[in-house]
């Protein structure tokens, strides 16, 4: 993220600036970010000091659980689209783009790496497009106004697709009216200008869908602790290894090579009264190695907000129960809920922007962006509060309640129907009465 004067111009030598900042001082970061979640971390960098010692290198990859976890607990039930108007046109684009699994991806990103990019365009076809991009090769610049406008977006990627030089760079440069495309090195010290473009979205068509306010990722305040699991874990198995390979100790016998070969082969010892033979190993505590892992574990997921499902301490009887368990996962979720709605609505904008360009009116803010919690779901129990509610509360929020009644508006018409059809199948009184008229 970058502030500059409302009035300035983006040269590109200011250009050039801004990239080569953000790859000194932010790329590396996100790398870093990606690594962690790939499982590329920083015990496999670690050397041992004996040669001869193979050095145990262990992931326990925490910070993808993390990532996986808040990713299926606000996408895991697809994300819905509703309004009271007609949204068919805005539903056309949103389903021809799989919109449900750019939700996802879009998310896992923000997660990942502290937040996602998505771009708008025009396909060949004139169809209405929308696509995630790597952040890791975006950049979004703000005025320094109150407002802080997004002005520009600068997305860089390498011209090599290849991979035998990538030393060349094309670099897109975003602003509400037009792209402009530039062809650059590494250094991004000198650019070769190649296309100019309008585009119609009247504002720049990227969309920045920022984690949170701190601009770092979900598990930015665990990696040491994560690092610190997997030392721990690593060393364990070390100090097994150890245990196998441990030196034998013979007190008070004198053996030649021959001698000990010999025992090895037989697998016998002749010991005399004033003899002894033990292995030389390290004097290890089980429980306090144990106690040390649970703490960690406990202390990630407590930092993180991210719930250990796999835990007994989690299992809970009642939903109420369950709920004060996910207090903070739920307090998290709602932070990240709220700032990918903005990003969302955004999308929603642009594609309404080129729908009324093309005659279809559309508007944005008419649109419902519903997320619904991933968790098991007590059945029983929510039956026996909507019940209980029955009166106090309109059917139609009674039946949003339930988790598998997915479309409320059908819900409610089909129950109807079936009301209708039953009172005609019932209606023997009336029909009583016409044969008695007749006779």
């Amino acid at each position: 993220m970058f502030l500059i004067h409302k009035n300035e111009e983006l040269t590109p030598l200011l250009l050039g600036q801004i990239i080569n900042q953000f790859m000194t001082q932010t790329k590396p970061r996100l790398d870093r970010y990606y690594n962690y979640y790939m499982g590329k971390q920083k015990i496999l960098q670690k050397v041992s000091n004996d040669p001869a010692k193979e050095y145990n290198k262990v992931v326990v990859n925490y910070c993808s659980n993390i990532v996986d976890t808040y990713n299926g607990y606000l996408t895991g039930i697809d994300i819905q689209y509703n309004s009271e108007d007609n949204i068919e046109e805005i539903v056309n684009v949103l389903n021809y783009n799989d919109v449900h699994s750019e939700d996802t991806e879009l998310l896992k990103d923000a997660l990942v790496f502290g937040y996602g990019v998505e771009i708008n365009y025009m396909d060949e076809e004139g169809q209405q497009r929308f696509k995630r991009l790597d952040p890791r090769e975006c950049i979004d610049i703000y005025d320094d106004t109150l407002n802080q406008n997004l002005v520009a977006a600068i997305r860089f990627y390498s011209a090599d697709y290849v991979g035998l030089n990538n030393d060349e760079y094309y670099v897109e440069v975003y602003t509400p009216d037009k792209i402009v495309t530039y062809k650059s090195t590494l250094g991004f010290s000198s650019f070769s200008f190649i296309s100019e473009q309008p585009h119609y979205f009247k504002q720049v068509p990227l969309t920045f869908f920022y984690l949170n306010n701190d601009k770092t990722n979900i598990f930015d305040r665990i990696m040491a602790l994560q690092d610190a699991y997997n030392d721990l874990v690593s060393g364990e198995i070390d100090d097994f290894d150890a245990f196998a390979d441990a030196y034998m100790v013979l007190k008070g016998l004198t053996a030649d090579a021959e001698d000990i070969q010999s025992m090895r082969e037989n697998k016998v010892l002749i010991l005399d009264d004033d003899s002894d033979a033990y292995y030389l190993t390290k004097n290890i505590s089980e429980t306090q190695v144990q106690e040390i892992l649970t703490n960690l574990n406990d202390s990630i997921h407590k930092i993180a907000n991210s719930p250990d499902f796999n835990s007994e301490k989690f299992w809970a009887s009642t939903g109420v129960a369950l709920r004060y368990k996910l207090v903070g996962f739920e307090n998290s979720a709602s932070v990240i809920e709220a700032n990918m709605r903005k990003a969302l609505q955004k999308r929603i904008e642009l594609i309404c922007g080129i729908l009324n360009i093309k005659g279809v009116e559309a508007i944005w803010r008419d649109i419902h962006i519903i997320f619904t919690r991933n968790l098991p779901a007590n059945i029983e129990e929510t039956a026996q509060v909507v019940n209980s509610l029955r009166g106090l509360v309109s059917n139609k929020t009674l039946l949003s309640q339930i988790p598998f009644v997915t479309d409320v508006d059908a819900e409610m018409e089909q129950v109807a129907a079936e009301k209708a059809e039953n009172i005609d199948l019932y209606s023997f009184t009336s029909g009583n009465k016409e044969v008695e008229e007749d006779e």
